[in-house]
């Protein structure tokens, strides 16, 4: 099998996308094809990505034209439910959406359907373009995904968990889901997206979701990236915000060797609100990438950022945040952290926070910080009779705690903490 690129030349010559899509898309994709071509894969060249080495990515054999849904059995998923029990579960194999592991459980505050309906056209690559080279060979070899939506003045009850494994037991596969929320008018829905790998072989997950939150609508959004050390995974999140709207997202990074996550956020009328949080807990030779913008199009806006990592052996940590206030949005309040700490002499963390404003009467701050723990803290845990190992756990709990709990899914939080006592090696039961 070839490098993704050759194949992707190949299917551009080809022309052939019967086996992945129905024929309304066929010219999106040839025309994403085409734009890959012109652009390539980004290089340590691109201003924004000259942190993040992707050879791997570009040298791996990936078949990026998975069967669907390969053959795990409900029983074999039930593990992955971490939304809580009442959460409706829609999984995803390989990008692709199946109906048969899925809840069947549903009501009428809203819909789901094909992301290739006629419904979704209306908002299918509106924010999400393929001048973007990941974004180009989504559009290209999605499997089709779904969008979720919710009716005007409806709150969903129930969580909605979109929980996707990339299945590569048998070879390398590049899985590219895609998926559209739409929260119109005054509607409340929460939704967890969960990243899983079954890997004996390199695995990419390129994945692309798009959120329309209509006026005075409340969208949560959290993310938990528990993927395996043979897995690379490229996440962009888009979020377009109308008048009086909350969009709030939480981002958990636990596994992976490589990730990237691309998060764009638009205040495009007054009154929005926006809260970016990020949690990044990396050892080994683990890469761990988030790029953040937010763009203030209104005035009476309002966004805040929060972004930790915790990085231990050869981790390495990349924070790039911008915030974006156009000459319009007066009376913006915006601020941006990016928080750090080094357990070992040679990780290393890359943070770059940034400012753009062309408005005058505006409130934004941004700041870095990047150390070793407290050594006077862990001297009086010492001394108290904690062994140094829970000492430091203990530390790291109480620096990443308070990502953890804005996450308003106790089900997720509870198995986040486990999660995050088992990568700091210690046996202490960490409460939410």
């Amino acid at each position: 099998m070839n490098t993704l690129t050759e194949t992707i030349s190949e299917t551009e010559q080809q022309i052939s996308f019967e086996n992945i899509a129905s024929e309304k898309l066929t010219p999106e994709r040839k025309l994403a094809i085409d734009t890959f071509n012109k652009s390539g894969f980004p290089s340590l060249k691109d201003e924004e990505w000259k942190y993040l080495d992707l050879s791997v990515l570009k040298n791996t054999p990936f078949n990026h034209q998975a069967p669907a849904c390969t053959k795990l059995t409900l029983s074999d998923i039930e593990k992955y439910k971490v939304a809580g029990a009442d959460a409706i579960t829609l999984v995803f194999i390989n990008g692709v959406y199946c109906p048969e592991l899925s809840s069947q459980q549903r009501d009428n505050t809203f819909s789901i359907e094909s992301a290739e309906s006629e419904l979704a056209a209306h908002w299918f690559g509106k924010l999400a373009k393929t001048d973007e080279p990941f974004i180009a060979l989504n559009t290209a070899f999605h499997h089709g995904g779904l969008l979720i939506h919710i009716k005007a003045g409806q709150e969903v009850k129930q969580t909605i968990h979109l929980l996707h494994f990339n299945d590569s037991r048998q070879e390398a596969v590049a899985a590219h889901p895609r998926n559209l929320v739409v929260a119109e008018k005054n509607s409340k829905v929460q939704l967890i997206a969960t990243y899983h790998s079954l890997n004996n072989f390199t695995s990419l997950t390129n994945s692309v979701t798009e959120f329309f939150v209509g006026e005075n609508a409340f969208v949560e959004y959290d993310v938990k990236q528990d993927e395996n050390e043979k897995a690379l995974q490229i996440n962009y999140v888009y979020a377009q915000q109308k008048r009086d709207s909350v969009f709030d997202i939480s981002t958990v990074t636990i596994g992976g060797k490589m990730v990237r996550n691309n998060l764009n956020i638009a205040l495009t009328e007054t009154g929005g609100t926006a809260h970016l949080n990020g949690l990044t807990v990396g050892g080994k030779n683990q890469t761990v990438d988030n790029h953040t913008l937010v763009d203030h199009a209104s005035p009476h806006c309002e966004s805040f950022q929060l972004y930790k990592n915790i990085l231990d052996d050869n981790a390495h940590g990349i924070f790039n945040g911008k915030i974006f206030v156009r000459q319009d949005a007066q009376k913006t309040n915006a601020f941006q952290s990016s928080k750090n700490v080094l357990l070992s002499d040679v990780a290393v963390m890359n943070a770059k926070p940034q400012l753009e404003i062309y408005a005058d009467d505006v409130k934004c701050s941004h700041g870095a910080t990047t150390g070793q723990l407290d050594e006077e803290a862990l001297f009086y845990f010492r001394s108290r009779g904690i062994g140094k190992k829970d000492a430091l756990a203990l530390l790291n709990y109480a620096f990443a705690g308070d990502v953890i709990e804005k996450i308003n899914n106790d089900a997720l939080k509870a198995d986040l903490l486990k999660l995050l006592a088992q990568k700091l090696n210690t046996e202490i039961e960490f409460e939410g």
